[in-house]
């Protein structure tokens, strides 16, 4: 959506037009990946003043259109036109957001007025598919560089769109979330893993491999107690067949770092799975500090003394008894 310049609002009203679109914004809209890259580069540069700009952004809350609209129709009954040119295709501009201030106006008795009108609306549902792409494209560019801005005010509204939103989007918040890891309150972590947890169940948008194994990365940076149960579940589940999935799961493990995650890295020792194992493996001697001769090639008799090396470092780390 282009940016119409300034002179032209206040050329088409006197009405004084609060919150306008960030031209820096706009310009993320764009099919063309260098000018995107160029854009994000200059919201970089702005640092942390950028940041609400494009929280309200993704939140949707980009201001009243109400003014700007009736400022525009009024631009349609410009004895010149130009102006009425201008006026109209300023409305399309606006897009899909100006629909409900559209929708609201009173009847203008102008002929001309109501065509134009109708043919902006027409416009603008044309343009329906290709404004939402744009959006999409704007808004996981937003998500990215949310998250490398490192500004806990992000947290709730990355958190919020991993409910509902496009499953792009919701990749991009969850990746955002992941590298605020840092920032974020215990709470505010269990939070997003648990909103990441319901985007991998989320029976109505199932998940490719690809989008699984990041998601599960995504948890791994979250470190927190509540994935710990679902991914154990994973690595135990044989209707799995996705390895790498598996894998990076044992590592989320690793990450959180509980009694229970791992003694389910522990458990996955005697998988069937030989990529699995020797991944369990690898986690368990960087967190042991040794890997007890135990040899994820070998069969599980032969690594039977190995385990229960583990098994005993397990529960001095813990304080428990293994139990079965």
């Amino acid at each position: 959506m282009a940016w119409l310049p300034l002179l032209l609002w206040i050329s088409l009203s006197s009405v004084v037009v609060q919150d306008p679109p960030d031209p820096l914004l706009e310009r993320l809209k764009t099919d063309d990946p260098a000018e995107r890259a160029k854009a994000l580069d200059e919201l970089r540069a702005r640092g942390s003043e950028a940041v609400p700009p494009a929280l309200r952004c993704l939140e949707g809350a980009t201001g009243d259109f109400r003014e700007r609209v009736r400022a525009l129709v009024r631009g349609l009954s410009s004895e010149k036109w130009k102006e009425r040119d201008e006026s109209a295709r300023a409305l399309v501009a606006l897009g899909r957001a100006a629909v409900p201030a559209l929708q609201e106006r009173t009847e203008s008795g102008d002929p001309e007025v109501e065509w134009r009108l109708k043919a902006v609306l027409a416009e603008i549902g044309e343009r329906k598919g290709r404004d939402e792409r744009l959006e999409l494209a704007r808004n996981v560019a937003l998500c990215g560089f949310l998250g490398e801005a490192g500004d806990p005010r992000a947290v709730r509204t990355l958190a919020g769109l991993l409910a509902g939103a496009a499953p792009s989007l919701r990749l991009a918040a969850a990746e955002a979330l992941g590298r605020l890891r840092d920032r974020m309150e215990p709470a505010a972590a269990d939070e997003a893993a648990e909103r990441v947890l319901e985007a991998l169940a989320d029976p109505g948008r199932p998940l490719d491999g690809t989008e699984k194994a990041r998601f599960i990365r995504v948890l791994a940076q979250l470190r927190s107690p509540s994935c710990v149960r679902p991914l154990a579940a994973l690595l135990a589940d044989r209707t799995e067949r996705n390895v790498h999935v598996k894998r990076l799961a044992a590592a989320a493990l690793a990450a959180a770092g509980d009694a229970a995650a791992l003694r389910a890295l522990v458990e996955a020792l005697s998988a069937e799975d030989v990529y699995l194992r020797r991944e369990a493996a690898g986690c368990l001697s960087a967190l042991a500090g040794e890997g007890f001769g135990y040899d994820p090639t070998a069969s599980p008799e032969a690594n039977r003394g190995a385990v229960l090396k583990f098994r005993a470092w397990w529960s001095r780390k813990s304080g428990r008894e293994w139990e079965p």
